[in-house]
Order: C-alpha cells, then sequence, then structure tokens
C-alpha cells in the first residue's frame, strides 16, 4: 500500500469516526461545526483529487517494460502482426511473473485493448486460449499468455492500455494507481 493509498484510508477512517460521533452525540448546535468541517475537508480531496486526475499525462512505456502491481508484474515482450486484405491482426505475447516469495493470483478484472491514433478502442478477439491475467501464479515463477487483436490495416499509431474493469479504489486515491488507464505501451 502507498502513501496516496494509505492517506485515503485513514480519512476515509476519521470520517466515519466524525460521523459516528455526530450520531451519538445528537443535538444540532453541538455538531454543525463538526459537520461543515468535515464537509470543507471532503470538498478539498475531491477538488484535489479531481484536479490531480485531469493533469497527470499518459505515461507512454515502451515493448518489453514491465507494469507492477505490487510483487505482480505484465510485459509485453513481443507483438506479431500479420496482414490481410483490409485488416490486421495482432499477436501480443505477455509474461505474468510473480517476486513474491508466496504464491499469488495476479489483478484480477484486468482488461488489455488497443487504441488507434483517433481513440478507437480495439479489444481482445474471441476467449483467450491462453491463460487468462489472473492466473495463479507460485513464488518466482512466470508464465506467457496471448491475446489477438484485429484492426484495420495502416494504421498509423497503436497502442496497448491495460486496465481494471469495474469499480476501483483507485478512482478515489490521489495519484497513480496500477493499471488505471493513463499508461500505454507504444506498439507502433
Amino acid at each position: 500500500m502507498n502513501f496516496a493509498e494509505s492517506l485515503f484510508f485513514l480519512l476515509v477512517l476519521l470520517s466515519v469516526l466524525v460521523w459516528a460521533w455526530v450520531l451519538v452525540r445528537g443535538g444540532r448546535r453541538r455538531t454543525w461545526p463538526i459537520v461543515r468541517a468535515w464537509l470543507i475537508g471532503f470538498a478539498l480531496y475531491a477538488a484535489l483529487l479531481l484536479a490531480t486526475t485531469l493533469s497527470l499525462p499518459i505515461q507512454v512505456l515502451t515493448l518489453k517494460q514491465p507494469q507492477y502491481s505490487g510483487d505482480w508484474s505484465i510485459t509485453v515482450t513481443n507483438v506479431q502482426r500479420v496482414p490481410h486484405e483490409t485488416t490486421e491482426d495482432f499477436e501480443l505475447e505477455f509474461r505474468l511473473a510473480n517476486a513474491c516469495t508466496k504464491a499469488i493470483h495476479a489483478e484480477t478484472h484486468l482488461t488489455a485493448y488497443l487504441l488507434s491514433d483517433d481513440g478507437t478502442r480495439y479489444d481482445a478477439a474471441g476467449e483467450p486460449s491462453s491463460p487468462p491475467f489472473d492466473a495463479p501464479l507460485k513464488p518466482g515463477q512466470a508464465i506467457l499468455t496471448k491475446r489477438l487483436f484485429v484492426l484495420p490495416k495502416n494504421l498509423n499509431r497503436v497502442e496497448l492500455v491495460l486496465a481494471k474493469e469495474g469499480f476501483r479504489i483507485g478512482w478515489f486515491v490521489i495519484g497513480r494507481t496500477p493499471f488505471d488507464g493513463r499508461t500505454v505501451v507504444h506498439l507502433q
């Protein structure tokens, strides 16, 4: 857990304690200053969260540069392109690795998609026949998995995005979190 996540959970804990105290103590005159201070603190945190989220630049990685979530990492190790008449297949090979001293399950709800230069999203074609991203890994183990993407031919720029789908606590944490969708791997 990094500093930003620790700060977020501390603020949540303080908020729960403040609201519990307000409910127990009751009385509008006594509790209004505390509620007002909490609301001001909440507004400041929300403004800072929004400002940092909008101002953080997209982080660009190169091929074979890993992305980490704790002791678990994922790396694009190889890209094979197969042109067809009007489309082009991009087959990406990923290396999933565990640097921990105990067995772990990798990131859940992790998805990979490609973005073209005009911002069009291309999801993986079909179900992967190789291991999923959340495959269990033994200590020090690394496995390879592949995903196939079908894109139109002759795109100028193609980037890979690895992001978690669904609800993420990282939405409420100031700063970067692993697989927040603001990191891309430049493929072409």
